[in-house]
């Protein structure tokens, strides 16, 4: 079971990780269609999108839904890992 809960939690860092450097990625020049920048795009993008719909747009400029992606997340992996736990 301790496995178990290790591969969850590496794979809820290493997706968090990947919202951050897409977030981070409007503020750099980058090639849009570079394979791993399309890579980062994709796998971020079922997450990302829905949040952006349902989020009002912000007048600063900022994105918020890289933000609130990553409290979900982390929202989600908690209780995962505690009902894990459990068992």
């Amino acid at each position: 079971m301790a496995l178990l809960i290790d591969l969850i939690n590496l794979f809820f860092q290493v997706y968090i990780i990947l919202v951050v450097i897409r977030a981070i990625l409007p503020w750099i020049p980058h090639n849009r269609f570079n394979p791993l920048i399309a890579f980062v795009c994709n796998v971020t993008d079922p997450i990302l999108l829905p949040l952006r719909k349902g989020l009002p747009p912000m007048r600063i400029g900022l994105d918020a839904s890289p933000f609130v992606a990553i409290v979900l997340l982390w929202i989600l992996q908690q209780i995962i890992v505690s009902l894990l736990t459990v068992i």
